[in-house]
């Protein structure tokens, strides 16, 4: 009877072991396929167009007077705006190409303007992280492209075009907020490096190339930060 007794608790312990284990794996399926479904859905593409406020980094000659200060705060300070398209085979990498144009101009009493456009062409290596809310999004990019350059200048009355063509490289970091399932806010900074040794250099009678030294070459740094809106 207490050998009958004892295998009738094993049993017993064992089928409860045998169901508890079967309720545990359905509940753990159920938890992951509950997961699964409330995980957004990432999309492949996205286009973003944006614009914001850029500064340029080149260093100037000895400053004299106030105006040649105020000068060239202006002629450091612009704007910026393009777009990108992006594609995302995985989750966290992708690929993308980016477009964007600084203007920036100044004028010194009249006697001398500068208007200057900056524009980059540049494919983008893309890492992208997700915060703890699984939506909001840290964009990572490596860039490189070509960047042609343009400054339309006056000195006295006699009007100049200088021009000329690089290579750039540059970084950018960026945040995102999905406002929806098709369109995000993004907040995004640029740091862009060039330099152009030689310029096209255009007057009303006549065109030449300059080559430019190491310590006269066109410095074409500059930062930006601006804010898009992507479409995904």
């Amino acid at each position: 009877m207490l050998d009958h007794n004892a295998s009738a608790q094993e049993a017993s312990v064992t089928e409860w072991r045998k169901d508890r284990g079967t309720v545990s794996d359905s509940r753990e399926k159920a938890a992951v396929r509950e997961r699964e479904a409330g995980e957004p859905e990432f999309s492949r593409w996205s286009f973003v167009l944006n614009g914001g406020y850029a500064y340029r980094l080149f260093r100037a000659g000895q400053i004299t007077s106030h105006d040649e200060q105020e000068y060239l705060k202006d002629l450091k300070s612009g704007i910026a705006f393009g777009g990108d398209v992006a594609y995302f085979p995985w989750k966290h990498v992708g690929f993308g190409l980016r477009y964007e144009m600084y203007k920036g101009n100044a004028n010194l009493d009249s006697s001398q303007s500068e208007k200057v456009t900056i524009q980059h062409l540049s494919g983008a290596l893309i890492h992208r992280s997700f915060l703890s809310n699984g939506k909001t999004a840290i964009l990572s990019s490596l860039l490189l492209g070509y960047q042609p350059y343009e400054n339309k200048s006056t000195v006295g009355n006699q009007p100049l075009t200088f021009s000329g063509k690089t290579m750039n490289w540059g970084v950018s970091v960026g945040i995102e907020q999905p406002i929806n399932n098709k369109f995000a806010l993004n907040l995004t900074g640029t740091a862009m490096m060039g330099a152009i040794y030689r310029l096209q250099r255009k007057t009303a009678f006549s065109t030449e190339t300059l080559h430019l030294s190491k310590d006269d070459s066109v410095d074409l740094s500059r930062f930006s930060l601006t804010l898009g809106f992507r479409f995904l």
